[in-house]
């Protein structure tokens, strides 16, 4: 790759945060989200006698990762395909598209990924990788926009490469080896985590017209356009483990 190429690469990766997830201070979904995680996938404790690593593949700024410290009792290590310098993060530059995730077989007790399988062409090396670096009955937890509820939207982030609907995911995961495969649609409305009787609220909201959905950055932070984009665009999420060798 050329210098001039390389740059424009970086230049790319660099602004995509700031453009598709603007900053906003007062938003508590990120560490709310891991919570969830946590309680619900990744149990840990503070009396353990050593941190379980868990390992965030494509951490950008290392903002789950520190929600996830907040949560539990881990040693945090992220990946993405650029140089970060995260304090408090073992990060590691790596293109999923061709590249091994730079880290030992058997290594990490936890994984987590969210918004970054439908930005990868080469699924069968992230997911066979992930899988690689997974210790032995250690859980994988990946997010993803589902294609049956986005399929209006999907592609307004022209990053996007790859759509997954919950059975391609789910045998994408089996025929990779994964174990106690779960995959589900999930609502990013934290009411709905903690109230899973109250999910007809959204089911209903998303039949409102789509031109109610947030279309500046000024809109997608009040509270009635996040009700309305997250009704509309739900998300899949898969858990599942590393089986044991069989003896």
């Amino acid at each position: 790759m050329s210098t001039a190429a390389g740059s424009q690469k970086d230049y790319r990766m660099t602004e995509y945060a700031s453009v598709i997830y603007p900053k906003d201070e007062n938003n508590s979904y990120p560490q709310k989200l891991c919570n969830y995680i946590c309680k619900t996938f990744f149990r840990t404790t503070e009396i353990q006698a050593e941190k379980c690593k868990i390992l965030d593949i494509g951490c950008c700024k290392g903002t789950a990762l520190k929600s996830f410290n907040k949560s539990g009792n881990f040693e945090l290590y992220g990946i993405d395909i650029r140089d970060e310098d995260v304090e408090g993060i073992d990060f590691k530059a790596c293109n999923l598209e061709k590249e091994s995730i730079p880290y030992p077989d058997d290594y990490f007790d936890y994984i987590y990924s969210k918004s970054v399988l439908e930005h990868v062409v080469n699924t069968d090396n992230f997911l066979s990788e992930a899988l690689r670096v997974l210790k032995p009955n250690g859980r994988v937890v990946f997010l993803t926009p589902d294609w049956a509820s986005q399929y209006k939207f999907f592609w307004d982030d022209y990053t996007h490469v790859k759509p997954f609907t919950r059975k391609s995911l789910r045998d994408a995961m089996l025929i990779h080896g994964y174990g106690k495969v779960d995959c589900n649609h999930f609502y990013q409305l934290p009411f709905t985590w903690k109230y899973p009787f109250l999910k007809f609220i959204p089911w209903v909201v998303s039949l409102l017209p789509d031109f109610l959905k947030w279309k500046t950055r000024e809109q997608r932070n009040t509270k009635d356009r996040k009700l309305i984009r997250f009704s509309k665009e739900k998300m899949l999420l898969v858990s599942a483990i590393k089986p044991r060798e069989k003896k």
